[in-house]
Protein backbone atom coordinates (compact mmCIF):
# COMPACT_ATOMS: atom_id res chain seq x y z
CA UNK A 1 0.00 0.00 0.00
CA UNK A 2 2.80 2.43 0.90
CA UNK A 3 4.50 1.76 -2.44
CA UNK A 4 1.27 2.57 -4.31
CA UNK A 5 0.87 5.84 -2.45
CA UNK A 6 4.45 6.79 -3.19
CA UNK A 7 3.73 6.26 -6.90
CA UNK A 8 0.72 8.55 -7.30
CA UNK A 9 1.56 11.14 -4.62
CA UNK A 10 3.84 13.30 -6.89
CA UNK A 11 1.09 13.45 -9.52
CA UNK A 12 -1.47 14.47 -6.92
CA UNK A 13 0.78 17.32 -5.77
CA UNK A 14 1.37 18.42 -9.37
CA UNK A 15 -2.35 18.46 -10.05
CA UNK A 16 -2.92 20.58 -6.94
CA UNK A 17 -0.71 23.39 -8.29
CA UNK A 18 -2.10 23.17 -11.82
CA UNK A 19 0.71 21.28 -13.54
CA UNK A 20 -1.57 18.34 -14.40
CA UNK A 21 -5.34 18.18 -14.82
CA UNK A 22 -7.26 16.89 -11.87
CA UNK A 23 -7.76 13.14 -11.78
CA UNK A 24 -11.17 11.95 -12.88
CA UNK A 25 -11.20 9.05 -10.48
CA UNK A 26 -11.27 9.34 -6.74
CA UNK A 27 -7.87 9.19 -5.05
CA UNK A 28 -7.32 6.17 -2.82
CA UNK A 29 -7.40 6.74 0.91
CA UNK A 30 -4.01 7.15 2.59
CA UNK A 31 -2.73 4.20 4.59
CA UNK A 32 -3.55 4.19 8.28
CA UNK A 33 -0.93 3.08 10.75
CA UNK A 34 -2.89 1.63 13.63
CA UNK A 35 0.22 1.03 15.68
CA UNK A 36 0.82 4.76 16.19
CA UNK A 37 -2.65 5.20 17.67
CA UNK A 38 -1.61 3.11 20.64
CA UNK A 39 1.10 5.62 21.48
CA UNK A 40 0.57 8.39 24.03
CA UNK A 41 1.36 12.09 23.82
CA UNK A 42 3.30 13.43 26.79
CA UNK A 43 3.42 17.08 27.80
CA UNK A 44 6.67 18.39 29.26
CA UNK A 45 6.78 21.83 30.86
CA UNK A 46 10.29 23.25 31.17
CA UNK A 47 10.23 26.51 33.14
CA UNK A 48 6.96 27.59 31.52
CA UNK A 49 7.75 26.43 27.97
CA UNK A 50 5.52 23.51 27.00
CA UNK A 51 6.76 20.68 24.80
CA UNK A 52 4.87 17.73 23.31
CA UNK A 53 6.34 14.40 22.33
CA UNK A 54 5.39 10.75 21.96
CA UNK A 55 5.94 8.39 24.86
CA UNK A 56 7.64 5.91 22.54
CA UNK A 57 10.13 8.63 21.61
CA UNK A 58 11.30 8.91 25.20
CA UNK A 59 11.19 5.16 25.79
CA UNK A 60 13.97 4.65 23.26
CA UNK A 61 16.54 5.48 25.94
CA UNK A 62 15.43 3.82 29.18
CA UNK A 63 18.74 4.62 30.89
CA UNK A 64 18.01 8.35 30.85
CA UNK A 65 15.73 10.40 33.06
CA UNK A 66 12.94 10.98 30.53
CA UNK A 67 13.06 7.42 29.28
CA UNK A 68 12.82 5.78 32.70
CA UNK A 69 10.21 5.71 35.43
CA UNK A 70 12.13 8.37 37.37
CA UNK A 71 10.34 11.07 35.39
CA UNK A 72 7.17 10.21 37.29
CA UNK A 73 8.59 12.10 40.28
CA UNK A 74 8.19 15.27 38.20
CA UNK A 75 4.60 14.57 37.10
CA UNK A 76 1.97 17.16 38.03
CA UNK A 77 -1.48 15.63 38.51
CA UNK A 78 -3.30 18.96 38.22
CA UNK A 79 -1.83 20.04 34.89
CA UNK A 80 -1.34 16.49 33.56
CA UNK A 81 2.24 17.25 32.54
CA UNK A 82 5.84 16.78 33.60
CA UNK A 83 7.44 19.90 35.03
CA UNK A 84 11.19 20.56 35.08
CA UNK A 85 12.71 23.73 36.47
CA UNK A 86 15.51 23.75 33.91
CA UNK A 87 16.69 25.77 30.91
CA UNK A 88 14.12 25.48 28.09
CA UNK A 89 16.63 26.47 25.40
CA UNK A 90 18.90 23.60 26.43
CA UNK A 91 15.94 21.24 26.56
CA UNK A 92 15.32 21.75 22.84
CA UNK A 93 18.62 20.03 22.15
CA UNK A 94 17.85 17.32 24.70
CA UNK A 95 14.46 16.57 23.12
CA UNK A 96 16.00 16.61 19.66
CA UNK A 97 18.33 13.84 20.83
CA UNK A 98 15.35 11.67 21.80
CA UNK A 99 13.70 12.32 18.44
CA UNK A 100 16.69 11.80 16.14
CA UNK A 101 19.13 9.80 18.23
CA UNK A 102 21.85 12.39 17.57
CA UNK A 103 23.15 14.77 20.22
CA UNK A 104 24.55 18.11 19.05
CA UNK A 105 26.48 20.69 21.04
CA UNK A 106 25.06 24.24 20.85
CA UNK A 107 28.18 26.27 20.19
CA UNK A 108 26.76 29.51 21.61
CA UNK A 109 25.83 27.99 24.96
CA UNK A 110 28.02 27.76 28.05
CA UNK A 111 29.91 24.46 28.07
CA UNK A 112 29.52 24.03 31.81
CA UNK A 113 25.76 24.69 31.69
CA UNK A 114 25.43 22.19 28.84
CA UNK A 115 27.27 19.53 30.86
CA UNK A 116 25.01 20.19 33.83
CA UNK A 117 21.90 19.71 31.69
CA UNK A 118 23.25 16.45 30.29
CA UNK A 119 24.05 15.22 33.80
CA UNK A 120 20.55 16.12 35.01
CA UNK A 121 18.82 14.20 32.24
CA UNK A 122 21.25 11.28 32.53
CA UNK A 123 22.81 11.65 29.08
CA UNK A 124 26.51 10.95 28.70
CA UNK A 125 28.43 13.50 26.58
CA UNK A 126 30.37 10.72 24.82
CA UNK A 127 27.44 10.24 22.44
CA UNK A 128 27.78 13.74 20.96
CA UNK A 129 27.88 13.53 17.18
CA UNK A 130 31.15 13.65 15.26
CA UNK A 131 30.12 16.99 13.75
CA UNK A 132 30.25 18.62 17.19
CA UNK A 133 32.62 16.42 19.19
CA UNK A 134 35.83 18.26 18.27
CA UNK A 135 34.40 21.66 19.12
CA UNK A 136 32.93 20.29 22.34
CA UNK A 137 36.31 18.93 23.42
CA UNK A 138 38.09 22.18 22.56
CA UNK A 139 35.60 24.24 24.55
CA UNK A 140 35.83 21.76 27.42
CA UNK A 141 39.63 22.01 27.46
CA UNK A 142 39.59 25.81 27.31
CA UNK A 143 37.11 25.98 30.17
CA UNK A 144 39.18 23.62 32.34
CA UNK A 145 42.36 25.62 31.69
CA UNK A 146 40.59 28.88 32.51
CA UNK A 147 39.20 27.46 35.74
CA UNK A 148 42.62 26.14 36.70
CA UNK A 149 44.20 29.56 36.08
CA UNK A 150 41.51 31.30 38.12
CA UNK A 151 42.01 28.83 40.97
CA UNK A 152 45.75 29.36 40.97
CA UNK A 153 45.33 33.14 40.87
CA UNK A 154 42.85 33.09 43.76
CA UNK A 155 45.09 30.87 45.82
CA UNK A 156 48.08 33.10 45.11
CA UNK A 157 46.28 36.32 46.00
CA UNK A 158 44.23 35.04 48.91
CA UNK A 159 47.12 33.36 50.69
CA UNK A 160 48.61 35.84 53.17
CA UNK A 161 52.28 36.66 52.94
CA UNK A 162 54.47 35.33 55.72
CA UNK A 163 55.67 37.84 58.31
CA UNK A 164 59.29 37.54 57.18
CA UNK A 165 58.47 38.24 53.51
CA UNK A 166 60.94 40.40 51.61
CA UNK A 167 60.27 43.71 49.89
CA UNK A 168 60.40 41.96 46.52
CA UNK A 169 57.61 39.58 47.54
CA UNK A 170 55.45 42.42 48.85
CA UNK A 171 56.08 44.44 45.69
CA UNK A 172 55.18 41.52 43.45
CA UNK A 173 52.00 40.94 45.42
CA UNK A 174 51.12 44.61 44.93
CA UNK A 175 51.57 44.29 41.15
CA UNK A 176 49.55 41.07 40.93
CA UNK A 177 46.81 42.23 43.29
CA UNK A 178 46.57 46.03 43.40
CA UNK A 179 43.79 45.94 46.01
CA UNK A 180 46.22 44.86 48.71
CA UNK A 181 47.33 48.45 49.42
CA UNK A 182 46.41 52.02 48.59
CA UNK A 183 49.71 52.81 46.88
CA UNK A 184 49.42 49.76 44.63
CA UNK A 185 45.88 50.75 43.68
CA UNK A 186 46.96 54.32 42.88
CA UNK A 187 49.82 53.10 40.71
CA UNK A 188 47.44 50.69 38.98
CA UNK A 189 45.07 53.50 37.98
CA UNK A 190 47.93 55.82 36.99
CA UNK A 191 49.30 53.15 34.65
CA UNK A 192 45.88 52.57 33.15
CA UNK A 193 45.46 56.32 32.62
CA UNK A 194 48.73 56.60 30.70
CA UNK A 195 47.81 53.57 28.59
CA UNK A 196 44.61 55.34 27.57
CA UNK A 197 46.53 58.57 26.89
CA UNK A 198 49.05 56.76 24.68
CA UNK A 199 46.32 55.11 22.62
CA UNK A 200 44.36 58.34 22.18
CA UNK A 201 47.52 60.30 21.29
CA UNK A 202 48.49 57.71 18.71
CA UNK A 203 45.10 58.15 17.03
CA UNK A 204 44.92 61.95 17.28
CA UNK A 205 48.38 62.35 15.75
CA UNK A 206 47.06 61.10 12.41
CA UNK A 207 43.98 63.35 12.38
CA UNK A 208 44.30 66.35 10.00
CA UNK A 209 44.27 69.74 11.70
CA UNK A 210 43.52 73.16 10.35
CA UNK A 211 46.39 74.42 8.22
CA UNK A 212 48.42 77.33 9.58
CA UNK A 213 48.01 80.78 8.10
CA UNK A 214 49.44 81.05 4.62
CA UNK A 215 49.29 77.30 4.04
CA UNK A 216 46.70 75.45 2.00
CA UNK A 217 47.64 71.85 2.76
CA UNK A 218 46.27 70.26 5.96
CA UNK A 219 48.84 68.92 8.38
CA UNK A 220 48.37 66.03 10.81
CA UNK A 221 48.03 67.09 14.41
CA UNK A 222 51.21 65.20 15.21
CA UNK A 223 53.22 67.52 12.97
CA UNK A 224 51.38 70.69 13.92
CA UNK A 225 51.76 70.14 17.68
CA UNK A 226 55.03 68.27 17.78
CA UNK A 227 56.10 69.57 21.20
CA UNK A 228 52.86 68.58 22.94
CA UNK A 229 52.84 65.08 21.49
CA UNK A 230 56.55 64.71 22.23
CA UNK A 231 55.91 65.48 25.90
CA UNK A 232 53.04 62.99 26.07
CA UNK A 233 55.12 60.32 24.33
CA UNK A 234 58.00 60.90 26.70
CA UNK A 235 55.76 60.67 29.77
CA UNK A 236 54.21 57.43 28.53
CA UNK A 237 57.61 55.90 27.78
CA UNK A 238 58.90 56.83 31.24
CA UNK A 239 55.85 55.36 33.00
CA UNK A 240 55.93 52.13 30.99
CA UNK A 241 59.66 51.73 31.41
CA UNK A 242 59.45 52.36 35.15
CA UNK A 243 56.66 49.80 35.50
CA UNK A 244 58.60 47.23 33.50
CA UNK A 245 61.75 47.70 35.56
CA UNK A 246 59.81 47.44 38.82
CA UNK A 247 58.08 44.27 37.68
CA UNK A 248 61.39 42.84 36.54
CA UNK A 249 62.91 43.62 39.93
CA UNK A 250 60.05 42.09 41.89
CA UNK A 251 59.45 39.03 39.67
CA UNK A 252 60.09 35.70 41.44
CA UNK A 253 61.82 34.45 38.29
CA UNK A 254 63.28 37.23 36.17
CA UNK A 255 64.15 34.96 33.26
CA UNK A 256 60.62 33.60 33.11
CA UNK A 257 59.20 37.12 33.34
CA UNK A 258 61.38 38.37 30.48
CA UNK A 259 60.22 35.48 28.32
CA UNK A 260 56.56 35.99 29.13
CA UNK A 261 54.10 37.35 26.61
CA UNK A 262 53.22 40.37 28.74
CA UNK A 263 56.85 41.32 29.09
CA UNK A 264 57.54 41.06 25.37
CA UNK A 265 54.46 43.13 24.60
CA UNK A 266 55.51 45.83 27.08
CA UNK A 267 59.01 45.99 25.64
CA UNK A 268 57.66 46.26 22.08
CA UNK A 269 55.31 49.08 23.08
CA UNK A 270 58.09 50.98 24.87
CA UNK A 271 60.42 50.56 21.89
CA UNK A 272 57.80 51.71 19.41
CA UNK A 273 57.07 54.83 21.47
CA UNK A 274 60.78 55.56 21.89
CA UNK A 275 61.52 55.34 18.16
CA UNK A 276 58.69 57.61 17.08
Amino acid sequence: MAAGVATWLPFARAAAVGWLPLAKKTMPKPPVDNSSRSDEILYVNVSGVRFQTWKNTLDRYPDTLLGSSEKEFFYNEETQEYFFDRDPEMFRHILNFYRTGKLHYPRYECIQAFDEELAFYGIVPEIIGDCCMEEYRDRKKENQERLAEDTEANEATDAPLPPHSTSRERLWRAFENPHTSTMALVFYYVTGFFIAVSVIANVVETVPCRPPKGSVKDLPCGEKYQLAFFCMDTACVLIFTFEYLMRLFAAPSRCKFMRSVISRGTRRASASWATR
